[in-house]
């Protein structure tokens, strides 16, 4: 932990204003306000939505304490680091030393994979890449999830190109299977309509993003929760009913599941996402419900909680 604050108060500073995770007073929310308000005013008509495949278990041991030896002079210091990057991996029980990732779950973990993409990524965008565009173009990054603004078509795919190499210069690869350079903004929805087909979508930070209209039929970006992070909530809920329910008394299981829920609420629960909400809910009140439906003993005394379900 001590390492963890060393680190943060010697890199915040550097870190740019296109990163927004695991940084102070910063969230996924900021960062998705901060994209809403780009699409909408900026003139953007290209989204470059690149994944990078497996990051954190592939970044490069030696090429990261390159870039921390950037701001950091003590020995001390780089060695405790070194250490904690070489703590290896367990997998099913045999312990596996490794030159690339950060260790799952490290307190470190975080702050490390800021530092290798501030410089892989951040930096070398703002400081190689922009001065080249004629047009307008915005990063906004969330660990290692990123996408780009582009307002010419000929510069987002030039980028593309740059990104891959950019990578592997780092020992990341994209994943080409999750990345793709679409149409996207204003005038991409109008020239959709205009030959009779619907506007290209992106998946950012949970939400699949899509061009939509408001109610004096202006553009505006739209969001709902995307079906992957749907799916895998769901699964989630299933498994911990499944665990949970026949072993815990159901005033108690009752209470964590609203927990769940709200939280769930928090972080989905922006506008225009009301019908992926809902339908969550009673997906959820379904799982929650269906065996004792189904079962032909009587469990009348169940049914009394409804009524406070969140």
């Amino acid at each position: 932990m001590a390492i963890k604050k060393i680190l943060e108060a010697i890199f915040e500073q550097d870190f740019m204003d296109t990163s927004y995770g695991f940084r102070p007073n910063r969230s996924c929310h900021d960062a998705l306000t901060e994209l809403d308000r780009i699409i909408m005013n900026a003139p953007v008509n290209f989204v470059v939505d690149m994944d990078i495949s497996k990051f954190f278990d592939t970044v490069d041991h030696k090429r990261l304490m390159e870039c921390l030896k950037h701001r950091i002079a003590d020995p001390t210091l780089l060695r405790l680091i070194s250490r904690f990057l070489k703590s290896g991996i367990m997998e099913e029980g045999v312990y596996f030393e490794t030159d690339q990732g950060t260790p799952q779950g490290g307190v470190l973990s975080p702050v490390l994979a800021n530092v290798y993409l501030h410089y892989a990524l951040d930096k070398w965008f703002e400081d190689e890449v922009l001065p080249q565009l004629t047009g307008f173009a915005r990063l906004i990054r969330y660990a290692d999830d990123f996408v780009v603004c582009f307002e010419n078509e000929n510069e987002a795919r030039a980028f593309g190109v740059a990104l891959r190499r950019r990578m592997g210069e780092f020992g990341l690869t994209i994943s080409e299977e999750k990345s793709k350079i679409i149409e996207f903004g204003r005038c991409a929805c109008t020239k959709a309509k205009q030959h009779g087909r619907k506007c290209e979508t992106f998946d950012f930070l949970g939400f699949t993003h899509f061009c939509d209209k408001s109610r004096w039929g202006n553009f505006k970006l739209g969001r709902k929760t995307s079906r992957k992070k749907f799916r895998q909530k769901m699964t989630e809920m299933n498994i911990w009913l499944k665990r949970i329910r026949n072993f815990v008394k159901l005033k108690e299981w009752w209470k964590v599941l609203g927990q769940k829920l709200l939280g769930h609420y928090r972080y989905y629960g922006m506008s225009g996402n009301f019908r992926m909400l809902k339908n969550f809910y009673h997906q959820v009140v379904r799982l929650a419900f269906k065996p004792m439906f189904s079962s032909i003993t009587p469990q009348i005394h169940c049914f009394h909680p409804i009524n406070n379900f969140p």
